[in-house]
């Protein structure tokens, strides 16, 4: 079984994940644990450019993050989302609820 990997890194006020790998029911665990540690702290864009599947765990896990960062009046981005993301994410009419952005160097200031 293959892990994601979830690398943590600062841009400006941007607490920014980069995942990489599938996000699945064997997997959301470690980028849940990660986003929940920082979301309504701070802002957090998650950089999923290299996420190669991904299942309705995952989009669980994205939309709680959304939910929480509303409440703490913070944000959260979905940043270059891979092809399979924007997919899946489309796939559930959830994709308006995701804040996006292209690239880490176009989050907002």
């Amino acid at each position: 079984m293959t892990g994601i990997s979830v690398e943590v890194g600062q841009r400006g006020s941007w607490t920014v994940l980069t995942v990489s790998g599938p996000i699945n029911s064997y997997t959301y665990n470690e980028l849940q644990e990660h986003i929940m540690k920082l979301v309504g702290r701070s802002d957090v864009a998650v950089e999923m450019s290299a996420v190669t599947s991904m299942t309705s765990a995952g989009i669980g896990v994205l939309l709680a993050a959304v939910e929480d960062a509303e409440v703490a009046e913070r944000r959260f981005v979905v940043v270059a989302a891979s092809e399979v993301v924007r997919l899946a994410l489309e796939s559930t009419g959830f994709a308006d609820r995701f804040p996006s952005a292209p690239s880490v160097k176009e989050l907002p200031a």
